[in-house]
């Protein structure tokens, strides 16, 4: 037996699965993290990504630096950058390292899916994305760097900037050797 949600593809094997389908996807039914921009539509998948992202467990690359936090990201790491395994858009020249990102390209350039902000005329492809485009252009929230005078105005950026400049480590180019 199969339950059809009546907004969208989705089909459960139980109804109480299409009910908390429904509620997260069209509902509005949103778990932000209180740590950074991500924003959950399942409370476990809030709570997995506490676990990971802010817990400090590490899944290490045994071909080189990388250290994913999930077991899945590991795997799609391997396959993408030293696999070579890439998802190939069927509408243009584009290819993606991963499947979730081709989805993300198809949506936002072939279907037109965007997430506008109420303030602005900017457009996101995702809804996380506008919710940090509000936090950093119209609430003005920086996050600054507490070893040197940086301030970043999204949180992954200050990440990135720590790694890079305080680090070490290096963001290599998946197009070409610059690293």
């Amino acid at each position: 037996v199969q339950y059809p949600c009546d907004q969208c593809d989705f089909k459960a094997t139980q109804r109480g699965h299409l009910l908390i389908h429904i509620k997260s996807k069209h509902g509005g039914v949103k778990y932000p993290c209180d740590q950074c921009e991500f924003i959950a539509t399942y409370r476990s998948s809030l709570l997995a990504h506490m676990k990971s992202k802010h817990k400090g467990l590490k899944y290490p690359c045994n071909q080189c630096d990388h250290k994913a936090t999930r077991r899945d990201h590991l795997l799609t790491h391997i396959k993408s950058i030293h696999e070579g395994i890439k998802y190939p858009c069927g509408q243009c020249d584009f290819e993606a390292t991963e499947r979730s990102n081709l989805m993300r390209h198809i949506k936002s350039k072939h279907e037109g899916v965007k997430y506008p902000c109420d303030q602005c005329d900017f457009k996101a492809t995702q809804k996380g994305d506008v919710v940090a485009h509000i936090k950093a252009k119209h609430k003005g929230v920086k996050y600054p760097c507490d070893q040197c005078d940086f301030k970043a105005t999204y949180r992954v950026s200050l990440t990135r900037h720590i790694k890079s400049k305080h680090e070490g480590v290096k963001y290599p180019c998946d197009q070409c050797d610059f690293k």
